[in-house]
């Protein structure tokens, strides 16, 4: 009899425990079907640029491990900049087409290309997606016709006479446009492109402040030479520079929030004409 009792007793606490288990699973069960979305719809795959770490969450051995990519990174383009200092002081009876054309292909075209097809992040972020293309173009003539105006004011003001051209009948001025457009393309992959797109590949965390303190002071540093080898240390030097140092800002702004290299070359591009056209 006592055995048949304490049989009971093991049969009701198994029972019991199974239920216990079988509720908890069931309470797991519909807390993990609250999470998903409405419909029974799957949810959406979490995209491979979303970055989760920040520069406190990292280890030590991971802030040297990018610090060390960062300062290889400044060096390189130091090391570019002595090539094209060089270029610039002891080739300078070459044609314009060759500076642009070739020269700034080999020194700033080809670390654009090598860096992009090691890092698919670089390649992708550019910003020279096809769907891309069109409004690109939108905000580069957008843009640029606002430095046509600037231009046009600037004239004025100057108390020059403003006279009427058919720019677009003209074979030299077609010729002008494709060179700056040359100087665009290679010019802001290499000094915007590039350095904001690596920079963000290895440091999502470095401060948008910093990163353009860092372009538009690679931008001065390159552009620098050509006016001290043309003008001298002269006051015009100093009005150049500052002008130059404008642009920079406004197309570091331009792409940062677009990030549409399109616009940017196309701007670039319509600059340069205005800077030739009116002589500013």
């Amino acid at each position: 009899m006592p055995r048949d009792q304490s049989s009971s007793r093991r049969l009701h606490q198994l029972k019991t425990k199974h239920g216990d288990g079988t509720a908890r699973q069931k309470k797991s069960l519909a807390a993990v079907s609250s999470l998903a979305p409405p419909g029974g719809k799957k949810s959406k795959k979490l995209s491979a640029q979303t970055f989760s770490t920040t520069f406190d969450t990292m280890t030590p051995s991971g802030h040297r491990q990018v610090f060390g990519q960062l300062y290889s990174f400044f060096f390189f383009i130091l090391t570019l900049l002595l090539v094209w200092v060089g270029y610039r002081s002891f080739f300078q009876g070459l044609p314009v087409w060759f500076d642009e054309g070739v020269a700034k292909a080999l020194i700033f075209g080809v670390p654009v290309v090598w860096f992009a097809s090691q890092s698919r992040f670089i390649a992708n972020e550019l910003g020279l997606n096809e769907d891309q293309f069109l409004p690109g173009m939108f905000l580069g003539i957008a843009v640029g016709g606002l430095y046509g105006f600037a231009g046009l004011l600037i004239q004025v003001a100057a108390g020059q006479e403003v006279v009427e051209g058919a720019l677009f009948a003209s074979t030299g001025f077609w010729w002008l446009a494709f060179l700056a457009l040359l100087t665009a393309w290679w010019e802001s992959l290499f000094f915007f492109g590039l350095p904001i797109q690596y920079v963000r590949s290895i440091a999502p965390w470095f401060s948008e402040t910093l990163l353009a303190v860092f372009v538009i002071g690679i931008f001065l540093l390159f552009h620098a030479p050509l006016r001290v080898l043309v003008t001298g240390v002269q006051p015009q030097f100093l009005i150049q520079m500052g002008l130059l140092a404008l642009f920079a800002v406004g197309q570091f702004i331009f792409y940062m929030r677009t990030k549409n290299m399109y616009a940017l070359i196309l701007s670039h591009m319509l600059w340069g004409l205005v800077i030739e056209i009116y002589a500013v």
